[in-house]
């Protein structure tokens, strides 16, 4: 297998995909794609992924973007990491675990990492004059809200869907990145503090963070 990724591993996106190979002791190339350099736009790599975007993997003649996919495509290729429940198991209980992991890969993707970039790009990544106040504090807003759910959800269990599983990678990637690039570290709340401890602690983590740096 081929991961194409971020220069920077720790991005939430590349990052979340190394830590599932780790939990799994998988194989992988781990091919850098320097997007500030516009590798992505090259027609050598848009003939892997049209979307120009990374990461996308690659297994033998299957090629897939998007990071939600390839996340949950490992997670059923290695069911023996166990960071999806009940993989082929057709039971109500096991399809309702499935569902309530894909929930939270879900709002990682679409409330959590949203609302941290944009106030990232309008208070430190773009230049001065293209920064913009207003839009940073409608998304702080966001990600407070977002991490409000995520406070208590997590006071009530240890891990986001329950048991331990590719929703708590997802959702401790994008955590990670906001406590390093926001300001005040605004995803500073007890209960996730304690799940990020929890989760930062497995090997698999430090692992690959020690490899990211």
């Amino acid at each position: 297998m081929k991961l194409y990724g971020h220069v920077n591993r720790k991005s939430p996106n590349s990052f979340k995909l190394l830590v599932m190979l780790a939990e799994a002791n998988a194989s992988c190339e781990y091919i850098p794609v320097d997007l500030a350099g516009g590798a992505q736009r090259r027609p050598e790599f848009l003939a892997i992924n049209s979307h120009g975007k990374v990461p996308v993997l690659v297994d033998g003649d299957f090629t897939l973007p998007e990071s939600d996919a390839i996340l949950w495509y490992l997670a059923e290729t290695f069911p023996e990491a166990g960071l999806l429940p009940g993989p082929g198991d057709g039971t109500i209980a096991a399809r309702r675990q499935r569902a309530r992991t894909l929930q939270w890969c879900d709002f990682a993707s679409t409330s959590v990492y949203p609302a941290y970039y944009e106030v990232y790009l309008h208070t430190a990544s773009l230049a001065l004059e293209k920064r913009n106040a207003a839009i940073a504090e409608a998304a702080l807003q966001r990600f407070l809200r977002a991490m409000t759910v995520m406070e208590s959800t997590l006071a009530a269990q240890s891990f986001i869907a329950g048991q331990y599983s590719i929703a708590d990678v997802a959702l401790a990637s994008v955590i990670q990145m906001a406590r390093i690039r926001l300001p005040g570290d605004p995803a500073n709340h007890p209960a996730i503090n304690a799940w990020m401890d929890r989760v930062s602690a497995r090997p698999a983590w430090k692992k690959t963070l020690a490899s990211a740096e």
